[in-house]
């Protein structure tokens, strides 16, 4: 059988708090991703999501347990291991002093892309991402939203077996939002392992093969988006368009149902606020 590219086994990381207990941030946390599957890490802000994150890519050595890309361990073998690991953090890493363009090139050649092969990565992601006009720019002077459709693409230039995106859409319009979405499909159908770390449901609903709900450090629950819904959240579900501003719309075809707009879509809560 073969080895999924993304293996988190029974991972645990501590904090150290001066003058008092140690904070357990991620607890005995254990998933895989499988080649050409969407993975999401669900939950609220503090639920040690990008914790866990920072564990996986390798940036923070775990207090215990293993990650596994590629059949490496990260910490073990980490130069290895990231050769083949795509990762966009939810902060901004960029180079601020570099340009557009050299930003992806210069990224590129840390996994032994050959220039010219890397050059024509450069553009092709420019161009895909909608920043082809900003290539001689700093990237200093983007906007918040133009650096991170950057750093996605940045993550990409690798062409990465293993792809881990953290809060990914944060700072995107509606518009380029809906352009990641299908950025990530395309290369999830192309094979890649892709780990998704969001705190929307309507994204890991969009995406997601399998999403793991994430509480206070720990995987709660873990199943398809269709089947958590149905689970937690009940399983009639209506949508709609509704123009800029429209928050409320009584349902005229539901008896005592009111809906609610995140962002296109909507969802029924209990009832208006």
């Amino acid at each position: 059988m073969e080895l999924s590219p993304l293996q988190v086994k029974q991972l645990t990381k501590r904090y150290r708090r001066e003058g008092g207990a140690p904070l357990e941030a991620v607890s005995d946390l254990s998933f895989e991703v499988r080649a050409g599957e969407c993975f999401g890490l669900l939950g609220p802000n503090g639920a040690g999501k990008s914790t866990a994150i920072h564990c996986i890519s390798g940036f923070y050595p775990p207090s215990s347990g293993k990650v596994f890309i590629g059949g490496l361990d990260v910490h073990a073998e980490p130069k290895r291991a990231r050769q083949i690991l795509g990762v966009c953090a939810q902060e901004d890493t960029l180079d601020s002093d570099f340009r557009v363009y050299d930003q992806l090139v210069r990224y590129a050649t840390f996994f032994r892309v050959p220039a010219a092969e890397a050059k024509r990565r450069a553009s092709a992601l420019l161009e895909r991402f909608g920043i082809a006009d900003k290539a001689g720019e700093l990237v200093e002077s983007l906007s918040g939203g133009m650096k991170r459709r950057l750093q996605v693409a940045r993550a990409l230039i690798s062409a990465p077996s293993v792809l881990v995106l953290d809060e990914a859409t944060t700072g995107l319009d509606p518009g380029m939002r809906r352009s990641l979405w299908e950025i990530v499909r395309e290369e999830r159908d192309k094979g890649a392992a892709i780990l998704l770390c969001t705190h929307y449901m309507e994204e890991a609903e969009r995406l997601c093969d399998r999403v793991a709900l994430m509480d206070r450090g720990r995987i709660r629950a873990l199943d398809s988006p269709r089947r958590l819904v149905e689970r937690h959240m009940g399983s009639a579900a209506v949508e709609e368009e509704l123009r800029p501003g429209v928050l409320w719309k009584r349902a005229p075809h539901l008896e005592d149902v009111y809906l609610k707009l995140t962002g296109a879509r909507l969802h029924e809560p209990e009832g208006p606020a």
